[in-house]
């Protein structure tokens, strides 16, 4: 069962480490929550291994609030190779980047 402040579903997205790179490595889930209408990753796993972590399994956490680039707010907007951040337990400090490869 997906993350219980979700507001309707949650979207699976590709992602890589490094801008250079050309396939993803990691897919990620990500939502709207009820309380902040912000986007929360829920989950990752390695690229294209739902043979072992399935989608409903990665979509039940709360692992950090998810900031677009400045231009954009709907995933559905991003294009190949735009930067996101993702920052863990509201610490800028404790926050990464990935970037966009493609939606699934």
């Amino acid at each position: 069962m997906p993350h219980p402040n979700l507001i309707g579903g949650y979207h699976e997205i590709a992602v890589t480490s490094s801008k250079k790179k050309v396939k993803p490595e990691q897919d990620m889930f990500i939502g709207r929550f009820q309380t902040d209408q912000k986007y929360h990753l829920l989950g990752y796993r390695p690229y294209g291994r739902s043979d072992l972590f399935s989608a409903e399994s990665e979509s039940r956490q709360d692992l950090g609030v998810v900031e677009l680039p400045a231009n954009k707010s709907k995933l559905s907007e991003l294009v190949k190779g735009e930067l996101i951040k993702i920052i863990s337990d509201g610490k800028e400090s404790d926050s990464y980047k990935v970037y966009f490869c493609n939606r699934k």
